[in-house]
């Protein structure tokens, strides 16, 4: 896959405050959504400190929520395995999603827009103006289409972390479970491949106890890493097959 795709894909999925952290298993240090971010241009481990959905024992309150740093953290007697397979269990049973988006590029960039989903093996990413982007995933393929230069590239989604997503079930035989980490009311699942021709890794972060997802998270084999905060979000809505017609002059509409 040429680095001009990956980082396209990146675009919908990573996190800025991982960036420091190499692609190896390393635990995850913590997320930061676009409304905590204060100073793009911080060092990165300010800005890890400042937007941990994680407990951050080294202080009297938790980052989280403000409540004590004592107050226990979710599913706290439950094994990571455990815990990991509440978030597949989660997934599997997800039928839709919508709702807004804000994304934080590699380069401290943010942007905006709606998102759908529909699983297995649909997602549709509308970007508000000016980013020109529209990003479409449907029949086992991404399609990145940027309307400012007129061109569509496509990609198989088996050759990014967005399969975990996306897939029918978590393959166990292909996934490899990176990092678990818990907090007062939300949770990490950091996800990467034994498939040598899955690049990068991906996180899903959900609110917890109730289970539901509030970001995703992709690092690329570049290091390169962007978060994307959900918003508004409704589960279990139809979705017309139209929003997921390849975004190509004479793509056709999915039969219903």
């Amino acid at each position: 896959m040429s680095f001009a795709m990956l980082s396209a894909i990146s675009l919908i999925c990573a996190d800025a405050a991982m960036a420091a952290r190499p692609l190896a298993a390393v635990p995850l240090v913590g997320v930061q959504s676009a409304a905590e971010t204060t100073d793009l241009n911080a060092p990165l481990a300010e800005g890890v400190e400042a937007g941990l959905p994680i407990d951050d024992p080294s202080t009297n309150e938790s980052p989280a929520s403000g409540a004590p740093a004592g107050d226990p953290l979710v599913f706290q007697g439950e094994t990571d395995e455990a815990l990991a397979g509440r978030l597949m269990d989660y997934l599997e049973g997800v039928e839709t999603l919508n709702g807004d988006f804000t994304q934080i590029a590699p380069s401290g960039a943010i942007s905006s827009g709606r998102f759908y989903l529909r699983r297995p093996g649909f997602l549709r990413f509308e970007y508000d103006p000016p980013t020109p982007l529209l990003i479409v995933a449907n029949g086992g393929m991404v399609y990145v289409r940027d309307e400012a230069l007129e061109t569509t590239d496509s990609y198989p989604v088996g050759r990014t972390p967005l399969k975990f997503l996306l897939g029918k079930k978590i393959d166990l035989g292909d996934a490899e479970i990176i990092a678990v980490d818990r907090g007062i009311d939300s949770f990490a699942v950091t996800l990467g491949s034994d498939d040598e021709e899955t690049d990068g890794e991906l996180t899903m972060i959900v609110k917890a106890p109730e289970l539901t997802l509030m970001r995703w998270i992709v690092r690329d084999i570049q290091n390169g890493a962007t978060v994307v905060t959900l918003d508004n979000v409704k589960s279990g809505e139809k979705l017309a097959n139209s929003l997921f017609r390849t975004p190509d002059a004479g793509g056709q509409f999915l039969k219903n």
